[in-house]
């Protein structure tokens, strides 16, 4: 892989738009050694991973030890200064230390006592005369050299892991009415009636308290979209598990017919399954369980063939740079689900010009690569972009630094398969982090349009032909989210299609119930097996006093709550945005579908590819692909801040106001003072802080060092910082100062004051 990362690494450089220095990688590669299976043919991973083949002829052998020796010997006798590529080409710093030594040669006999290298160059008798014919057809080679589509044959052991189709796996045990496949929860209250009492919004909203960006539901969403799908039955024989509207409820039942339901369809059952209480119904994970980029290549090999130019490595695309359409003007994206908001649809298109913009570049560094090299070498680099934004930006943001394990290798005895209890109810919580509107946002931070309702932004893929995707992945890193709790806006909560009583959805309910569709066990029983303590009271999960009371009253059993309910209810963990619980499920899910993937980036790049890739944040790949050149470098925490001192300058009494040595300035108000009385602090000062329409959304007060901070801002935008005006305080100069604060890491210092003591 070394020549063509080696190019890569220039044009990824280059292209970044500022040159912010970057943090070392969190994690290193561990030493672990893949099975045996042939490479890209065009060798996409040569040298770094077999840096011991010197000569680069694709096979290791006695002639690389001698070749590192004769360099060893040249240096030597020309004093040259050693590298790790000489002028022959060949690369004998095997340790890429710096140095040509006896070590790298020893490294080589290493690898020759442990066998042949899994990698085989054209067969060539005078080069290699024990090394077997190789097929020289690179399309025929491909199957066995990169990522299935479909995620099989990933483990070799178990080539069924994490194909698409395949049965979500449970780690507590269903928990059907019948022990069969008959819905639970006929002794619960409706789930509508749950999401009345407990899921309803505050009209002004709750932001996040760890600063979390909008980005932790649009990257959630996304990578929900790579790893899990249940499908609903479908046709005549679709078995309806409706939910029951309360009688009188305003928006459902408004004219108490006491008949109103909420339409729900049971989920797709596997083959075979559901037959008996030791054979109970599962559902299936219609795409791969892999982080493979399924929803941008699809997870089966027709999407893929429908998505591609098979041109240069390209994917199709439609005017403007946005996802293609089909001849009726449906989008087409990897996954079905492209379309169900403008966040996720921009998120979709993101990463489908991230693969055309790679595949450029390849094609340009490697004239001689046909289409289907340049498209494996394009996918797996962003694939391994998403992994690693995954692993080291969203699940830090959203659980804390140290929840997700840190990396040991590859383990074939690992099932990565998607957990019930982590697509149906744990991964869900994303629901209670969006907004009511979508916004659209500028570089400098402020809006260029009028905010869309959430609930005009479904299905409604059409308008990225107006509005581009720029100002919605800006507007993404530019406010903070909802929190994550039980509340859900109206927009999703309250979904009508017409006038109330013309029905619609509840999404906080859909939940729920399909949480019974699919047996899930109650929310002890879960935590139970993923070994955490049952909870023995409602007040034990939370310590809001009215919520464990709505809690108790709708339930009245702890032992009989349901998964999502309980996960969301569950005071958050500290350093995590969720409750102890739903943090064990979705590290546990993230570590497995990491540590059973063969091609995970960790296990396949080098050590200095596994920097370039690290050291790429989401805000790379964003600047890369549009014209946002003002995101802040982790665009999934928002947290800006403006801070200043007021200090006091005592006034000079002056015999006569035409002495002239008064002092006068415009930055004291025109009032004498004395240049060589210090300014002193002052405590006890009200600042506020305004928005753009002039209304006081903060204020806090002087310490005793006369300084203030501002730092709870919902939004990016510009603001107004000024002293609050009261009786006892007069300021000289300027008492209202205009900041703009344009992305979430700008933190204004030295906004100060002066008043009158």
């Amino acid at each position: 892989m070394a020549h063509f990362l080696n190019r890569w690494f220039k044009f990824l450089q280059s292209s970044s738009s500022d040159d912010r220095r970057r943090c070392q990688p969190r994690r290193r590669l561990r030493a672990e050694s893949l099975e045996t299976r042939q490479l890209l043919a065009a060798n996409l991973f040569h040298n770094d991973l077999i840096p011991e083949d010197v000569n680069n002829d694709g096979v290791v052998s006695a002639f690389d030890a001698l070749t590192v020796i004769n360099e060893m010997n040249r240096h030597r006798n020309e004093g040259g200064v050693n590298g790790s590529v000489n002028d022959r080409g060949s690369m004998p710093d095997v340790n890429n230390d710096g140095r040509h030594t006896a070590i790298d040669a020893l490294m080589v006999i290493n690898r020759l006592n442990r066998g042949r290298s899994p990698q085989q160059a054209p067969h060539d008798p005078s080069q290699n005369p024990d090394s077997p014919p190789a097929d020289d057809d690179p399309v025929t080679d491909l199957a066995d050299e990169v990522r299935s589509i479909d995620g099989s044959n990933n483990n070799l052991e178990s080539p069924d892991f994490g194909v698409a189709g395949t049965p979500l796996v449970r780690v507590a045990d269903a928990d059907y009415a019948d022990g069969i496949s008959e819905p639970s929860g006929a002794d619960r209250p409706s789930a509508r009636e749950i999401s009345n009492t407990l899921s309803a919004a505050d009209p002004e909203g709750t932001t996040n308290d760890r600063n979390l960006s909008d980005f932790v539901y649009l990257w959630g969403q996304f990578i929900d979209h790579d790893i899990d799908l249940s499908l609903t039955q479908e046709g005549e024989d679709a078995e309806s598990f409706d939910i029951a509207v309360p009688t009188g409820d305003p928006l459902f039942d408004p004219f108490s017919s006491g008949t109103e339901v909420i339409s729900l369809t049971r989920s797709l059952i596997a083959e075979g399954t559901g037959t008996s209480t030791d054979n109970p119904a599962q559902q299936i994970n219609a795409i791969t369980a892999w982080i493979d980029g399924s929803q941008v290549y699809g997870s089966s090999q027709a999407t893929t063939d429908l998505l591609r130019e098979f041109s240069g490595g390209r994917m199709r695309t439609s005017d403007g740079d946005l996802l293609p359409t089909d001849e009726a003007g449906n989008i087409q994206a990897g996954d079905i689900r492209a379309a169900e908001n403008l966040g996720l649809t921009s998120m979709q298109t993101l990463f489908l010009r991230e693969h055309n913009r790679l595949a450029d570049d390849i094609a340009d560094d490697n004239p001689d690569w046909n289409d289907e090299q340049i498209f494996q070498a394009a996918r797996t680099i962003v694939i391994a972009e998403i992994q690693s934004i995954t692993y080291n930006e969203f699940l830090p943001a959203l659980l804390g630094e140290n929840a997700i394990s840190d990396y040991e290798g590859y383990d074939a005895s690992v099932n990565p398969s998607i957990a019930n209890e982590f697509s149906t109810a744990a991964f869900r919580f994303g629901h209670t982090t969006l907004s009511n509107e979508i916004d659209f946002v500028g570089n400098d931070g402020i809006e260029v349009r009028e905010a869309l309702s959430l609930a005009n932004a479904f299905f409604n893929p059409s308008l990225l032909e107006e509005t581009g995707i720029d100002s919605i992945l800006k507007a993404g890193a530019s406010s903070l989210s909802q929190e994550v709790d039980l509340e859900v806006v109206d927009s999703l909560r309250n979904f009508l299609f017409g006038p109330p009583g013309a029905g619609g959805f509840d999404l906080v309910s859909l939940n729920i119930q399909r949480g019974r569709d699919h047996g899930l066990a109650d929310f002890n029983s879960v935590r139970a097996a993923y070994g955490l303590e049952a909870y023995e009271s409602f007040s034990e999960i939370t310590s809001d006093s009215e919520l464990s009371a709505k809690l108790e009253t709708l339930y009245g059993d702890v032992n009989n709550i349901d998964l999502w309910v309980g996960l969301l209810a569950e005071d958050h963990a500290d350093d995590s945005s969720l409750g102890e619980t739903a943090s064990t499920i979705i590290a546990d899910q993230f570590e497995r579908i990491r540590d059973g993937d063969r091609f995970y980036y960790e296990n396949t790049l080098s050590d200095r590819e596994i920097r370039v890739i690290e050291n790429t944040t989401l805000a790379d790949v964003i600047q890369r692909n549009t014209d946002i050149n003002s995101l802040q470098e982790n665009v999934f925490i928002f947290n800006p801040s403006i801070t200043g001192t007021v200090l006091s300058q005592p006034a000079v009494v002056q015999s006569s106001s035409a002495n002239r040595n008064d002092k006068r300035s415009p930055r004291n108000g025109g009032r004498p003072s004395d240049p060589f009385r210090p300014s002193v602090p002052v405590e006890g000062i009200t600042v506020e802080l305004l928005d753009g329409e002039g209304n006081v959304v903060d204020t806090t007060v002087t310490d005793r060092s006369g300084n203030y901070k501002f730092d709870s801002f919902d939004h990016s935008g510009a603001y107004q910082v000024r002293i609050a005006v009261t009786g006892d305080v007069e300021t000289v100069g300027l008492d209202t100062v205009d900041t703009l604060i344009s992305s979430g890491d700008v933190n204004l210092k030295g906004i100060n004051f002066m008043v009158i003591s």
